[in-house]
């Protein structure tokens, strides 16, 4: 889009994907609460589809509007409606005990996958940007199939409550933060997540100020950045991977710890210099957030309602996103404005993210003894 557009309409375009993100990201979840898990996971397939079809045309900015549009509505449908058909999927064969496992599984593999396709993206884009959006198109084709021979999984009638409205469930969600439990794990995610996308975020100005006569050839911008993103992509297949095994001797609680405190030196390197030698940590970036996926994910699902699990899981990942562009904003209004980004100003940014996260951290963790005690002693409801 940058190629063919001006700056103005590529931002513009930016903002039309979060918007429309944060307009469907909950009702998406609420949808696939009511009507079910398959048909929302089609819809999905077919907004990528879509959406890939008009990145591909291309040529104004309405094309590209309507593309983001779409991408947005895919991703939104998709998040929390995949998770929760798995597990319901599970919890119909009588095997929810595998749940963990197979969730870091699919997140071993979808890390894997990106990894991929981020680098023959790259790759192909040297040739021509469109190209990648063909494979991307290969993909959602794949995953629409997939999706069709998906079957709805099938719940006892007794515990299927009756339809509820769209704000009921999201604040009968809201009311279920009240359990320690969920409510812990809620606020240590989001903090998590900021600190992991504050390091995606400022990872390129950050290379640029290294000045490496590589990383200054435009011709390659592509190519090298799929390079970066692949390596950390692979990162977070081996977090992804050991997610199990490590929470199975450290406990979800030590295990959070443990991410926070990998995430947070990777924002402290970096607040500290700006040196090559970093570069190792931020290729890292994804496998603390990956570390904790599933286990995460494997603690909240038994806890909810199957009629609202997906709209929970949706509200998780929007207020992760909200936290995220809060953070951003009160980054932004203490930099003076047509300033460009040079390396006092980078590291001031870091910094103040790195003490702003060890402050959450700190607090979140006073509290996590109770919830050790709740996770150990209580069983989860399904």
């Amino acid at each position: 889009m940058s190629q063919s557009l001006p700056l103005d309409q590529v931002i513009e375009l930016s903002a039309v994907y979060y918007l429309s993100v944060f307009l469907l990201e909950v009702p998406s979840g609420y949808f696939s609460d009511r009507i079910g898990r398959r048909t929302t996971l089609l819809l999905a397939a077919s907004s990528l589809i879509g959406s890939y079809c008009c990145f591909i045309i291309g040529g104004d900015f309405w094309w590209f509007a309507a593309g983001q549009f779409l991408l947005a509505s895919g991703i939104a449908m998709q998040s929390g409606t995949d998770t929760a058909f798995l597990y319901d999927s599970l919890k119909t064969l009588g095997h929810e005990a595998e749940y963990a496992q197979r969730e870091a599984d699919a997140e071993q593999w979808g890390m894997i996958m990106l990894a991929i396709a981020t680098l023959s993206g790259g790759a192909l884009g040297l040739i021509d940007l469109r190209l990648a959006y063909v494979f991307s198109l290969c993909s959602a084709v794949t995953m629409g199939i997939l999706a069709w021979r998906f079957t709805e999984p099938v719940h006892d009638p007794d515990t299927v409550s009756l339809p509820q409205s769209f704000v009921t469930v999201v604040l009968s969600c809201l009311a279920r933060l009240r359990d320690p439990v969920l409510g812990w794990v809620f606020a240590i995610v989001i903090v998590l997540y900021a600190m992991a996308h504050i390091v995606y975020e400022f990872y390129q100005p950050y290379i640029s100020l290294l000045q490496l006569p590589l990383l200054e050839a435009s011709a390659y911008a592509p190519l090298i950045s799929g390079v970066v993103i692949s390596i950390s992509m692979f990162g977070g297949a081996i977090g992804a991977r050991a997610s199990v095994a490590w929470q199975g001797r450290l406990g979800l609680v030590g295990l959070l710890a443990l991410a926070m405190f990998i995430q947070l030196g990777i924002v402290a390197a970096m607040a500290v210099v700006i040196s090559p030698l970093v570069l190792m940590l931020v290729s890292a970036r994804n496998f603390p957030m990956s570390l904790v996926v599933a286990p995460v994910r494997s603690a909240i699902a038994p806890r909810i309602s199957r009629e609202q699990r997906a709209t929970y899981l949706s509200l998780q990942g929007l207020s992760e996103r909200l936290f995220f562009a809060l953070l951003l904003l009160g980054l932004a209004s203490g930099i003076e404005q047509g300033v460009p980004v040079n390396e006092p100003t980078l590291l001031r940014i870091l910094s103040s993210t790195l003490w702003i996260g060890i402050a959450a951290a700190l607090l979140l963790f006073l509290f996590s003894t109770r919830v050790r005690q709740l996770l150990k002693t209580s069983a989860p409801r399904s």
